[in-house]
């Protein structure tokens, strides 16, 4: 009684491996019209990148599609130059229970980050004895827009240094 048992199960096993490899190959089989053209599309890119050249030869210019990679269409072109040191004014859009509302936020520009469409800026500023950092993503939406109000002599990238000193101590040297 165990062998014929065993038999069954044996049977059972070989469909279902059977039905398993049918389905597989009908998966194979059913590819969809957007697949293809994908596949088309990724042979059509990989034959216009051009080959890198050999040492000694002159450089090849990159595709358009390489090149602006770092620059999709959200990066912002209508912001100043913005350096750390710089006194700046954010107008950011606050949305406080369904009601907009423009906040301007002023301070000095103590790091920036990244590069491109995640470029955030610090911004710190004392308000009655009380210093508030606040980070901003300069490509959001939010950020409707930013005014330098004066530029500072610095010899560092992040001045955060700045949050250790008080008063008069913190100012820094304006660029004439």
């Amino acid at each position: 009684m165990t062998e014929k048992k065993k038999e069954a199960k044996a049977a059972k096993t070989e469909k279902q491996a059977k039905k398993v490899k049918e389905s597989k190959k009908s998966e194979k089989k059913i590819e969809t019209k957007e697949v293809v053209e994908k596949k088309e599309e990724k042979q059509e890119i990989k034959e216009e990148i051009p080959e890198p050249p050999e040492p000694g030869e002159a450089k090849v210019e990159k595709p358009a599609f390489l090149r602006d990679l770092n620059y999709f269409s959200e990066v912002r072109k209508d912001l100043p130059e913005i350096k750390p040191g710089d006194v700046v004014r954010v107008s950011y859009r606050v949305i406080e229970g369904g009601k907009e509302r423009i906040q301007v936020f002023e301070g000095t520009v103590i790091a920036i980050k990244n590069v491109g469409i995640s470029m955030t800026i610090t911004v710190r500023k004392t308000s009655f004895g009380i210093a508030v950092e606040r980070i901003f993503p300069l490509n959001s939406k939010l950020v409707q827009g930013i005014e330098v109000k004066k530029h500072s002599k610095v010899r560092r990238a992040k001045l955060y240094y700045l949050r250790n000193l008080k008063g008069k101590a913190a100012r820094l040297r304006e660029l004439r």
